[in-house]
């Protein structure tokens, strides 16, 4: 019969709270992760946590999409009459 060993706790990396930083769309998330980072900013409570910047993100794409659809309606009311 195997015994069943259980994962020390030494071999997880710590998991922290952080900023990942969306240049491209220009958003801020706060979450965990297990990246660091030696830059730093301010989050909206007042504390400092580090910061991870990240060129393109699934919310600039979202962020352009919407943006692009609604730029797209504005053509279509102007065009119809409809401003």
């Amino acid at each position: 019969m195997k015994t069943m060993t259980h994962a020390k706790n030494t071999t997880h990396p710590e998991s922290r709270t952080v900023v990942f930083r969306d240049q491209s769309a220009d958003l801020r998330y706060l979450t965990h992760s297990t990246r660091t980072s030696e830059h730093t900013t301010t989050w909206k409570d007042g504390n400092i946590y580090p910061v991870i910047d990240v060129d393109l993100s699934s919310a600039a794409h979202l962020s352009r999409a919407r943006s692009a659809e609604g730029t797209r309606r504005r053509r279509e009311a102007v065009a119809a009459g409809r401003r």
